[in-house]
């Protein structure tokens, strides 16, 4: 075992019949993963069994509801609701114990979060009707009736039992975020004034204290019942203190709950508060003193506040790294560290941690693709880890025959392909024009340099993977057919990129962003991003004023870039909106940023007119000339497929494949979609 972790791999006791074998817990996150009805399938199972072969102390299945269909925020979410779901269930469950895990299920129900729009819809409920509602998506909910709320309590209640008997080893309720139980414990948002009102701290607690003692009626005195619970309510002045929680945290022991998971939520900036990294991206000035309390682990100290009053276990969340989740462990704030997004990059972290295998572990670069994905309300997957979620059709299997392969290209398409294409048994070389691998990612990471998306841990990962995997590398060597000739290999990745597209404006005051990298290419290299970031924040050859000629991600990211080294930037495009390529977690928060700073932003240009002394001339969408000062116009280079080397290869190899930014026809694949577009073409050699 390692000994840098040596208090994440204690057990622990949770009941007479429920040990734990270490304190890595994987905390509850959707998936939409279900299938259709809200009942379990093969994609589920196949996910939670790889998470469960990870080694975790104890996995908490994703939020599932207790009441259909208004308990759902969206669909599916695994349904509770009737015993027909029970099979499933049992199946999951079955699934999970396989690899000696322990498993909860957590019971939620979306209350005020319902989206009417969905299929079955209707309108949500609440505790109290609030107009405007607690976030600004949320359709006015109806109060609720005592009646009514007698019925829920049961319901959750028969979401247990039906829990206990598919086989888990207890249930966590869902006290946190959107979902109802916390409605009725905020005062933000419970405006009631009966036993189930605002009135009392008792009264507030009332709701999701009835539900565990019922509950413990159903299921017995050894059934794990888990809380997961707001440390405090960021963002309002009616919020929930960090000292209503402890005394709500004391209630919940009381009423028989085994353990807590002490998580966040938050109004307005604050919205997102349980992703404290996501709070910090482009946040207002007020957002500092959250996201600064620890450089990660945001959540911990609320958590600690609570598990010095109560005698129950208290499992701390948010963005912790191994390192940070070790410490507060080994300190006594917290007795279980719950991971998320980690499980997501790296399923199998748990045992390499164990194992001594720090550096093996897929790194969570914090980028947030999985949340954009989860917006879109489809399944989710993750931006480094190709896999997810599609763990019972790409399997890493030995290749019936082995072949040498030739991969063109060291961007995290063909990083990728070389991996997994090594890992089924292939010869792999890599070829690269640069002198060093990632492709654009080394650039990318410096223009993110001090933002919550680390991407170069990825790339120290695929040099050790590869190096691991004896790939062979052979880098500042631009490969030719006469190359692949001479190298005659059995089959050809090309992931060379994408062709720059010409720039829409020419003039001595013009740059493109091609041009910069080019230029920024060996001090990224020799420095570092973080170093050059640094530096560029004492000079960047650009003037003082800079139009920014295009609107997508990359564009965006320019902006913030120059904005942050205190250039004025003005924005503009023929498109008529911002953000194509932009995640929606990050669209959600551009325009109110650009406008906080101070950028000026034109869409839907007719036409770039001209370029003179006072800077670029354009044609508004509305048809008026308006000429933009600035002293220097930077143009963010477009690209397009590149399929020249791919086609010379026609008929010299016999099996070719393009992928990543080569490949795609539509504007780049990004990070996400070039690491999956590797990884498919490795499984098919």
């Amino acid at each position: 075992m390692s000994d840098k972790f040596t208090a994440l791999f204690q057990p622990l006791q949770l009941t007479s019949k429920v040990q734990l074998k270490n304190r890595i817990v994987k905390t509850a996150q959707w998936f939409i993963y279900p299938e259709p009805d809200g009942s379990v399938g093969d994609r589920l199972v196949n996910f939670y069994r790889a998470v469960a072969r990870g080694g975790p102390g104890m996995i908490t299945v994703e939020e599932s509801i207790c009441d259909y269909p208004l308990g759902a925020s969206n669909q599916p979410h695994i349904r509770l609701d009737d015993d027909r779901f029970i099979p499933g269930l049992s199946r999951l469950a079955s699934a999970i114990h396989e690899y000696d895990v322990p498993a909860v299920v957590q019971i939620t129900h979306a209350g005020p979060a319902h989206n009417p729009l969905q299929p079955n819809g209707g309108q949500p409920i609440a505790p109290s009707s609030i107009d405007p509602p607690s976030e600004p998506t949320f359709a006015v909910a109806r109060e609720l009736t005592k009646a009514e709320i007698e019925e829920l309590i049961e319901k959750f209640a028969q979401a247990a039992r039906r829990c206990k008997d598919a086989g888990f080893d207890g249930v966590e309720l869902h006290s946190a975020h959107y979902a109802l139980v916390n409605a009725f414990l905020s005062r933000r948002q419970n405006k009631r004034h009966d036993e189930y009102g605002c009135d009392t701290l008792e009264n507030r607690a009332r709701f999701p204290g009835s539900i565990l003692k019922r509950m413990r009626e159903l299921c017995g005195p050894d059934f794990v019942l888990g809380v997961r619970m707001n440390g405090r309510e960021w963002g309002d002045p009616l919020g929930t203190t960090n000292e209503e929680a402890i005394a709500f945290a004391k209630m919940f022991e009381a009423a028989g709950a085994n353990y807590l998971q002490v998580s966040a939520y938050g109004y307005g900036p604050f919205w997102m508060a349980a992703f404290p990294d996501y709070v910090a991206v482009m946040g207002p000035p007020d957002v500092k003193s959250f996201v600064d309390r620890l450089p990660d682990g945001a959540l911990i100290p609320d958590a600690a506040e609570i598990r010095k009053a109560i005698n129950i276990p208290v499992s701390g969340v948010g963005r912790l790294s191994f390192e940070t989740a070790e410490k507060v462990v080994r300190e006594g704030l917290v007795d279980l560290a719950a991971f998320g997004r980690h499980f997501m990059a790296d399923p199998e972290f748990p045992v390499k941690l164990k194992e001594g295998r720090r550096e093996d572990i897929r790194p969570c670069n914090g980028c947030l693709y999985c949340l954009h994905v989860l917006f879109l309300n489809l399944p989710v997957e993750c931006r480094v880890n190709p896999f997810m979620g599609h763990e019972g059709e790409m399997i890493i299997s030995p290749a019936e025959k082995r072949k040498k392969v030739l991969v063109i290209g060291a961007g995290p398409a063909g990083l990728e392909a070389a991996r997994v294409a090594a890992l089924r048994g292939h010869d792999v070389t890599v070829y690269d024009k640069a002198s060093e691998i990632g492709g654009l990612m080394p650039m990318a990471a410096f223009i993110k340099s001090g933002g919550t998306d680390e991407i170069p841990p990825l790339l120290d990962w695929y040099e050790r993977q590869l190096k691991n995997l004896n790939v062979k590398l052979s880098l500042g060597k631009e490969v030719t057919v006469d190359v692949v000739k001479k190298l005659a290999p059995d089959a050809v990745v090309v992931a060379t990129g994408g062709k720059p597209v010409q720039a829409p404006i020419s003039n001595g005051k013009v740059v493109t962003t091609e041009e910069l990298k080019s230029r920024a290419k060996g001090f990224v290299r020799l420095l570092g991003p973080d170093a050059l970031s640094a530096l560029t924040k004492i000079f960047l050859p650009t003037g003082k004023r800079v139009v920014v000629v295009g609107s997508d991600l990359a564009a965006l990211q320019t902006v913030e870039f120059l904005v942050k080294r205190g250039k004025q930037v003005t924005l503009v495009d023929t498109a008529e909106n911002i953000g194509k390529g932009t995640g929606i977690h990050l669209l959600v928060k551009y325009p109110l940023w650009l406008q906080a700073v101070g950028v000026a932003v034109y869409t839907g240009v007719k036409k770039y007119k001209a370029v003179n002394k006072e800077g670029l001339v354009i044609e508004t969408k509305e048809g008026q000339e308006v000429t933009l000062e600035c002293d220097t116009v930077m143009v963010v280079t477009q690209y397009g497929q590149n399929t020249d080397l791919f086609d010379a290869l026609e008929g010299i190899v016999q099996e070719r494949y393009l992928v990543g930014d080569a490949a795609s026809a539509e504007g780049p694949a990004y990070i996400h979609g070039a690491i999956r577009d590797g990884a498919n073409v490795a499984l098919k050699i």
